[in-house]
């Protein structure tokens, strides 16, 4: 209280204490205070910038300072869907109090921690406070818990919401403040039993809204026929001399057929107020593409068009994700009037990995005669405040975390945004004066194709990690998995429960009485898909970190390999140049390896490397990045134990630097690199067979006639015979020493296609496999896998006991790993000759 009072004489305080008293939540102060004093939940609404996320925390904690007695105690936990917005928020409610962070106000991240005893108020991750329960089973010193944007729905967030529903039935003495930028606090309030509402108006200007045929008709862009942006099914519009008469003959289509499926007299009718060149253009464009020559144009319309809109104030482009906003950049830069050499525009990206210095670039005032162009994921819809933006440009795209079912796994795929979404990024455009939003999409998709509100995202994404959280927390140690998920905010269905109960099954995260295994407990604390967590905790164990996180990184990304139309042949050929043990993950990380060889000697070096091998630069350093950010997840939970700061994107790869030589012993074994890949992959296994055995004549006699590789037939558990897509380096493979391969993808055309796979010795299916059984048939000892899908012939019965003894160690190891997760394998006597016998 004395620092407070002392502080409020300080100029610089005084200064921003001006500033919050215009922030619209400043005359919702003692409204605020006094329902969080007399409820136990109170659900706050706001738009984005009117002062939420960085007041409320603090009239919380002033009003205890001034009005609580001496001996009382006060903890205020602020969670934020994202790290960078942690920061970000922590650092400004510092600034405004004229203190470090640190103090008083902290923040914590996964790897970065600015918290001491004397905080008070902290900000963090939601997955920060998830682990702080899997340890504190009811938060005993947290007095306060404000769960900001609740309205993004993020599994971390309902999870959360249903954790502290239970909690208040025994902390009746906690308070919790559930905050959305949205109106719809219905749901949420009801959800808590009524819990009290509380809007705080907003602070915005009006804002024209253009579609994508208005800002055509303006433009005059026109969009060339056979490019990647024109619709495939529509290349090519040969000249239509009669259009008018068409047109004239063409009811107007119902408002449920999508304009991508008009033809081009029916634009014509929908779009009548607009000219031929606008039908033209949205007849041939192929809505699915981000075309950064549109989003220049439209730029160049805002700067320098004729318009009577302000001249004044920044521009904000959505974009779905990094890779999108450096393609759009390194487009304008190539254009005069964008090139940061000509000092009128600054380019500035914005997303969720920018290190705390990019990140306060977006905010600072630019120089005199110079405009802001940010563009930015969706992180800039709600969590971050942009001050100044006049113009957005709204492309309509978001990436989205899916289960894909051919993978068998996570996905991040660009989607179509809600009109919730578009709303928001409509709102950020005005903020300091009347603004202006253009949506690159038409009025027609807006109204009656783009969703309402965003599918939450329990309903969208593997349920794995999350049942992995409940069987981690004291909270849910007696209770049912399932009726546990019922109490969400909207329940998953109890098919995608079993189905992700089943894929834990076969990871072995689970044993067949559903408690959590050594692996799970790993699992549990890695925010990944299963699988790639299981790859990155072998490559840890088994000491090939660098290669294993490679593999990783491909799994949750895509291969680098490009394969050019024109020319497919030189691409194939190049690629096999790199095959290496009838695998196309081994492929991959042998050229990725080549490309860092490559890096070391110069970043020219390494981009005519990528060139000559139909390699994306722009893949292999996402990788690189990718890598890094798994590399920071296994020094979080211990399990490499080396001292490391989260990083910025950089596309370098630093993982063999960080981790050194003996974590990557086995980086180039090959064998073993294969075992732990069919770990992860396990259960996607193919049967290989081979036709009957034939002869063919010769000077010598009889020879036998090795088949070819149409011969061959491939056969999985679940979908039967299956085929080897044809860019995999294992589609002209003839023979294989091994029977078994393991798949990444399953693709479903015309026939059942396998992508990304790699064959498999005998013993890491024996070793790494679930559901093994010894049995004896007809005299012969019989290992059988998956209830006799694939099987064995053991030479007697003590290899077959051997190697079931085998199996038992390597759970026993990982047993020990769980205890210690600094247990060195390379040291161990049974660890040393699992991996030698590997």
């Amino acid at each position: 209280k004395k620092q407070l009072m002392e502080k409020q004489s300080s100029p610089r305080y005084r200064e921003f204490l001006a500033l919050r008293k215009e922030l619209p939540a400043w005359s919702q102060m003692q409204h605020i205070v006094d329902l969080v004093d007399r409820s136990q939940v109170v659900v706050i609404s706001g738009e984005t910038g009117c002062g939420k996320s960085t007041q409320v925390g603090q009239f919380l904690l002033d009003d205890w300072l001034l009005n609580r007695a001496p001996d009382s105690h006060i903890e205020i936990v602020c969670t934020q869907p994202r790290r960078l917005s942690a920061i970000g928020v922590a650092e400004r409610v510092a600034q405004e109090r004229d203190e470090r962070c640190g103090n008083a106000i902290g923040y914590q991240i996964r790897l970065e921690s600015k918290i001491s005893r004397m905080t008070r108020l902290s900000f963090c991750t939601t997955g920060i406070l998830l682990r702080r329960f899997q340890t504190e089973r009811t938060l005993d010193s947290v007095t306060h818990i404000i769960i900001d944007e609740v309205h993004e729905r993020s599994e971390e967030t309902d999870f959360i919401l249903m954790i502290l529903k239970d909690l208040l039935k025994v902390r009746e003495d906690l308070k919790v403040i559930l905050m959305s930028a949205t109106l719809n606090a219905k749901n949420i309030s009801e959800y808590f039993g009524g819990a009290p509402t509380l809007e705080i108006p907003g602070r915005t200007y009006p804002v024209e809204q253009w579609f994508l045929e208005d800002i055509l008709d303006v433009i005059q862009f026109v969009q060339e026929d056979n490019t990647s942006y024109t619709n495939n099914n529509k290349k090519k519009l040969e000249p239509i001399d009669n259009l008018d008469e068409l047109i004239s003959q063409t009811s107007m289509p119902s408002h449920t057929i999508r304009d991508e499926n008009l033809n081009i007299s029916q634009i014509c009718v929908r779009y009548a107020g607009h000219s031929k060149l606008t039908c033209k253009n949205l007849y041939t464009m192929d809505p699915d593409k981000i075309n950064p020559e549109l989003i220049e144009k439209v730029l160049e319309y805002i700067c320098e068009g004729d318009h009577d809109w302000p001249r004044t104030g920044s521009i904000l482009i959505f974009l779905p994700g990094i890779s999108e906003i450096s393609t759009v950049i390194e487009h304008l830069k190539d254009n005069p009037m964008f090139n940061p050499r000509c000092s009128q525009y600054i380019l500035l990206p914005l997303h969720s990995t920018l290190a705390s210095e990019e990140q306060a670039a977006i905010f600072k005032k630019p120089p005199e005669g110079m405009r802001k162009i940010v563009l930015s994921t969706n992180i800039a819809e709600t969590s971050i405040t942009i001050d100044d933006c006049v113009f957005v440009i709204d492309c309509g795209k978001m990436k989205e975390k899916r289960f894909d079912s051919g993978r068998n796994m996570e996905s991040l795929d660009m989607v179509w945004v809600s009109r919730a979404n578009a709303l928001q990024r409509k709102g950020r455009a005005g903020r300091v004066m009347p603004g202006v939003c253009i949506h690159l999409y038409t009025g027609h998709r807006f109204y009656y194709h783009l969703l309402k509100e965003p599918v939450p995202e329990i309903h969208r994404i593997p349920l794995e990690p999350l049942i992995l959280r409940i069987k981690m927390m004291e909270l849910f140690y007696d209770q049912n998995l399932y009726n546990v998920l019922e109490k969400t905010l909207e329940p998953p269905s109890k098919a995608n429960i079993i189905s992700a109960v089943n894929r834990l099954r076969d990871v072995g995260a689970l044993d067949m009485d559903d408690n959590l295994s050594p692996l799970g407990h790993h699992l549990a604390a890695l925010p990944v898909d299963v699988r790639i967590g299981k790859l990155m905790l072998l490559g840890a164990i088994f000491h090939c970190v660098d290669s294993a996180l490679t593999m990783a990184a491909c799994l949750s990304y895509k291969s680098p390999f490009q394969s050019p139309f024109e020319k497919k042949d030189q691409a194939d050929a190049r690629k096999k140049q790199f095959a290496v043990g009838n695998s196309d993950q081994l492929t991959v990380l042998r050229a990725y390896q080549k490309w860092q060889d490559a890096f070391k000697i110069s970043r020219l070096a390494a981009s005519n490397f990528s060139e000559e091998n139909f390699l994306s630069t722009r893949t292999l350093t996402a990788l690189a990045d990718i890598k890094q950010q798994l590399l920071e997840l296994l020094v979080a939970i211990g399990f490499v134990p080396i001292d490391m700061q989260p990083s910025r994107n950089t596309g370098k790869d630093r993982v063999l630097e960080l981790t050194g030589n003996e974590l990557n012993t086995n980086s180039k074994n090959y064998r073993l690199l294969s075992a732990i890949l069919s770990a992860a992959l396990y259960p996607n296994v193919v049967k290989v067979f081979t036709p009957e055995k034939s002869f063919e004549a010769s000077a010598m006699g009889a020879i036998p006639r090795l088949p070819k590789a149409v011969e061959l037939k491939f056969k999985t558990k679940a979908d039967g015979y299956v085929h080897i897509h044809p860019s995999s380096v294992n589609y002209t493979v003839s023979y294989f020493p091994s029977p078994y391969l393991v798949f990444q993808e399953k693709v479903k055309t015309s026939k059942v296609f396998i992508r990304d796979c790699s064959m498999v010795a005998m013993l890491p299916l024996v070793l790494f496999a679930s559901n093994l059984e010894v049995e004896l048939r007809g005299g012969d000892f019989i290992i059988s896998i998956e209830k006799g899908w694939i099987l064995f012939k053991a030479y007697n019965h003590r290899i077959a006991e051997m190697l079931k003894h085998m199996r038992e160690e390597l759970l026993q190891l990982l047993e020990e790993k769980i205890k210690d997760p600094y247990l060195n394998l390379l040291n161990h006597e049974n660890g040393n000759k699992i991996i030698n016998t590997i």
